[in-house]
């Protein structure tokens, strides 16, 4: 991996803000100050757990994935 100069990696950092600034603006959404006004947008038998596995299998199914199209090239 290159290193990358300060003013290279504020100019991306700048971008990267100024995209979510703009994402944010388009949706029109806003921070969320209750806790139990996101809780009640997940649904109540919903097993967070079985997420997380899904989610990690997931992954680790793209990374495997990636290893092989890496070993072909």
């Amino acid at each position: 991996m290159s290193k990358v100069d300060a003013p290279e990696k504020d100019e991306v950092a700048q971008k990267a803000e100024d995209t979510l600034v703009r994402l944010i603006a388009e949706q029109g959404v806003t921070p969320i100050d209750d806790l139990d006004q996101l809780a009640a947008l997940w649904p109540a038998d919903d097993d967070p757990d079985a997420l997380m596995n899904f989610v990690l299998s997931e992954r680790q199914a793209r990374v495997e994935l990636n290893a092989e199209e890496q070993q072909s090239k």
